[in-house]
């Protein structure tokens, strides 16, 4: 965690330090990406973190390790992880057992820029909540000059996972890989339909591409007006809010494939925990990790950064001092995770061994299918990709 986030994780820290005499150093190592790659080298090495905080799209390369021990055997006796709200821990717990600890967790959501849309004789309290509105809005905002493209998002594969679990659509087979070695991955009509948008937005100018997880470029078209619409995490409600100077911004529910809204599926990253500890030191982390969920931290963190509280008792504080109905631009992701159907396979976030390289292969394809002539070859190919890697890993 970087930037203002960075600072909330680290005041956290230094107020666990006050409070229990447990030294806790927290190291920004600049991306999730850069975390698990040191943290596979550090297993080998024999050097590494007491904890480590790694994205939910790489949990089964974790596992995969067999060299971290489940937080629900470190946390300190009398723990209750029912306090943990169900969507939360459903992607977290495996085989029965809770097995990091979420934290900074999180769905994607829409921003608006309710000038533009009242500008463009849009109303911005009715936002678009399929892809044809998005579409409809985008026309009317481009056409009227407002502003250049309609919406803009960062090329990740999260954003196509949501579209997935609103639909109820499986991206792969053994229930998105949490039932078994996966190997098939699924293109419904629903994807085909999608991409079929997606393509004709960026053919008439209404949506622009910033790049392959090119998450700051995507806020920055956004925060200067380029686009009227931007979707990314919930966890950029505070700085959207620091930096829209020059417009009213607002957030909205995710906008889905159709009128389908089984769920989201969780974003963000959760605590790890290594095996080989001395019995003590997993004691100190159990005292921090059990910190890092009460009321009164996860409400220092959700008001400092803007992902969801996970604990039911801190949402029921917060509801309590009135915090959401004073700023309900924070209530959008929490209301749609509450909305969405935990028990539903395909609210759960793909759990892949490989799962970096099927992100690389997604992102990528998603370029070429927006640049093709027939787009239904170009799915075609990226499902065949994915496959690829699902057996190189699996067999």
């Amino acid at each position: 965690m970087g930037g203002t986030n960075g600072e909330t994780l680290d005041s956290i820290a230094a107020s666990f330090e006050d409070e229990h005499g447990i030294a806790a150093n927290m190291e920004f190592q600049d991306s999730y990406e850069n975390v698990l790659t040191n943290t596979l080298a550090a297993f080998d090495s024999g050097n590494v973190a007491d904890m480590f905080q790694v994205d939910s799209l790489f949990a089964q390369q974790v596992f995969d390790t067999d060299r971290v021990r489940p937080v629900a055997e470190i946390l300190p006796d009398g723990f209750d992880t029912d306090v943990f709200l169900d969507n939360v821990t459903e992607f977290f717990t495996v085989d029965g057992e809770l097995a990091s600890l979420p934290f900074n967790n999180s769905n994607a959501i829409m921003y608006i820029n309710r000038d533009a849309f009242e500008e463009a004789g849009l109303d911005p309290d009715d936002p678009p909540s399929t892809l044809a509105e998005v579409r409809s809005a985008s026309e009317t905002l481009v056409d009227e000059g407002v502003t250049q493209y309609g919406i803009t998002w960062p090329n990740h594969v999260w954003f196509v996972e949501t579209w997935y679990g609103f639909e109820g659509e499986l991206m792969t087979d053994a229930e998105n890989g949490h039932a078994g070695d996966p190997s098939t991955f699924y293109t419904p009509d629903a994807v085909h339909d999608l991409y079929e948008w997606w393509k004709g937005m960026a053919d008439d100018g209404l949506y622009t591409n910033p790049g392959i997880e090119a998450w700051g470029e995507a806020t920055s078209l956004f925060i200067e007006e380029e686009a009227a619409m931007v979707l990314t995490s919930t966890a950029s409600v505070a700085g959207l809010i620091a930096d829209s100077e020059d417009f009213t911004v607002d957030a909205a529910p995710y906008p889905g494939i159709s009128d389908t809204r089984v769920g989201p599926v969780i974003g963000g990253a959760s605590f790890y925990v290594p095996e080989g500890l001395p019995d003590d030191r997993y004691e100190e982390i159990g005292r921090l990790l059990r910190y890092m969920a009460q009321p009164d931290v996860q409400t220092t963190w959700h008001k400092g950064s803007g992902y969801y509280p996970i604990t039911q008792p801190s949402v029921d504080s917060l509801r309590e001092e009135g915090w959401f109905e004073e700023n309900p631009m924070y209530n959008v992701a929490l209301r749609q995770l509450r909305n969405g159907d935990a028990s539903d396979p395909a609210t759960k976030r793909a759990l892949l061994g490989p799962a970096r390289n099927v992100q690389t292969v997604i992102q990528n394809k998603s370029v070429d299918v927006i640049n093709a002539d027939d787009v239904g070859s170009e799915i075609e190919a990226m499902k065949s990709e994915v496959e690829a890697v699902l057996s190189d890993y699996y067999e």
